[in-house]
């Protein structure tokens, strides 16, 4: 909503109270009116809206398969991530990836479905900056410029066998929109997506997530029912067409974000409708080094390393003082 002041400055010389009319005459009369309007979102070039995508995507990891999702909120160490419901329907033990490939646990106990749509909020806990993405609330429109930022579970090599994986940021536009809502989706888009990058934001030309991805073109029920996928899953792909990408749009989730615990007064919202799009986006032959994993499960496992650590330092640090209790004793103090 714009905001605006209204300065009115008026200027008169009054002789007697009992004359008012007739003073008012010759008198000057000035009025001035000042109207802010909130400043428009800046167009970005698609090399840095993939820069801003990089920092907030994170990849989602679980005993069957995986997912992607979107930083939202920091309060103090606890990180808030936005994915879709069915990526971590399971509630089995999942592991999280932020954008320096650091391996972060998500407390099942701790996750939260959006009622009534494919949408949930899942917790992680870290010393570390990490960036939180900022959300685009204009109206979004047919022929948009959009970007997906997400982490695909196929097309890599030897990636079953937690091989390498490549973040994929891929352009498009929005191709439409569905006349009655799916489980919350809704957003059509041409985007090029695949599969594991369920959960990732849809992203403006500003670099706003305005977007959760979910469903994409290569999806199909019978291979997702094999893969382990839930069945709510499975239902949502066998009524969508294929051939084109969905999206629940973040409007749906903003209505229902304080039923999951997440106030919009904690969230970085832009209301400025997204700008002409800058440089198109192209992508390199050889992908970005900070977009590869070389190995996932080997990356995936530094996460029991650095909890064996701390368990090694900890048992190390009873021992010493075990060890100094028991020469406290021999000398009786």
């Amino acid at each position: 909503m714009s905001r605006f002041s209204i300065h009115l400055v008026t200027n008169y010389n009054m002789r007697t109270h009992h004359h008012l009319a007739a003073i008012l005459t010759g008198t000057a009369v000035v009025s001035a009116i000042v109207i802010t309007l909130p400043s428009a979102a800046r167009a970005l070039p698609g090399t840095q809206v993939n820069d801003i995508a990089r920092e907030v995507t994170v990849l989602i990891r679980g005993e069957q398969g995986q997912g992607s999702g979107v930083i939202i909120q920091r309060n103090g160490n606890t990180y808030s991530v936005l994915t879709a419901y069915h990526v971590v329907s399971s509630r089995e033990g999942f592991r999280l990836l932020t954008a320096d490939k650091q391996p972060h646990k998500i407390d099942a106990s701790k996750i939260r479905r959006v009622a009534g749509v494919d949408l949930a909020v899942v917790e992680f806990t870290s010393d570390k900056s990490y960036s939180v993405a900022k959300i685009g609330t204009s109206k979004t429109n047919e022929g948009q410029d959009v970007f997906v930022s997400g982490w695909p579970s196929n097309g890599a090599v030897g990636n079953e066998a937690g091989g390498e994986l490549i973040r994929q940021f891929t352009s498009g536009s929005i191709s439409g929109f569905l006349p009655k809502a799916l489980n919350g989706y809704s957003m059509i888009y041409t985007n090029v997506t695949r599969a594991g990058m369920s959960g990732c934001p849809v992203l403006d030309t500003a670099g706003r997530v305005v977007g959760i991805h979910g469903m994409g073109d290569k999806e199909d029920a019978k291979k997702m029912r094999e893969s382990g996928a839930s069945q709510e899953a499975v239902t949502i792909a066998s009524k969508l067409k294929s051939g084109f990408n969905y999206a629940v749009p973040i409007s749906v989730f903003l209505k229902k974000a304080n039923s999951v615990g997440i106030s919009s007064n904690a969230l970085q919202i832009e209301q400025s409708p997204a700008p002409e799009a800058g440089a198109a986006y192209v992508a390199n032959n050889q992908p970005d080094p900070r977009d590869k994993i070389d190995n996932l499960q080997a990356t995936l496992n530094t996460l029991n390393d650095i909890k064996k650590t701390a368990d090694g330092v900890r048992d190390g640090a009873n021992s010493i003082q075990q060890g100094i209790n028991s020469i406290r004793g021999l000398f009786g103090r």
